[in-house]
């Protein structure tokens, strides 16, 4: 059976948020503050070098519909307040790529986040339906949370001291 053929679940989701761009941008930047806006993510530490942008690499610790998954991550296209693109390996040969894209409008940041993945042997166990409902329920619950962490006041940013 060639596993090439299975074919890539994805989603598109689109959020605006009211803050300037470089707080939104930092916010993914920071890969180490994941657990405090992505949703099932416990624990996150950088693994290589590169302390920001392409080939930013970082392992996360997630909790997903109550299983506990380590996932790689990498930084594979980086264009500061324009494109993101995350490349993750996830356990029994899965695998999933986020997109963010950034558009200013006069009312905010309009931010898109495109995802797909292909959870290998894990999806083929949970079903892909349920994979879908719970990945589009998780990524709902992360853009409100960034959308909620860009506009609180004062989030320290790379840029500015303020508490």
């Amino acid at each position: 059976m060639a596993h090439g053929t299975r074919k890539m679940n994805s989603l598109k989701k689109n959020i605006l948020i009211k803050a300037p761009l470089e707080k939104i941008w930092a916010i993914l930047a920071d890969v180490t503050h994941m657990p405090d806006w992505v949703d099932g993510v416990k624990d996150s530490e950088r693994t290589g070098e590169i302390k920001e942008g392409k080939g930013l690499r970082w392992r996360e610790s997630c909790v997903l519909d109550r299983q506990h998954i380590e996932a790689e991550q990498e930084m594979n296209v980086w264009e500061p307040m324009k494109r993101a693109v995350i490349q993750s390996r996830l356990p029994m040969n899965g695998s999933m790529i986020r997109t963010h894209y950034f558009q200013e409008r006069p009312e905010g940041v309009e931010v898109a986040v495109e995802v797909s993945w292909d959870l290998g042997i894990a999806g083929m166990l949970l079903g892909e339906q349920k994979v879908r409902n719970i990945l589009e329920q998780s990524f709902e619950n992360t853009l409100a949370n960034w959308k909620d962490l860009a506009e609180k006041p004062g989030l320290r940013t790379r840029d500015s001291e303020s508490v």
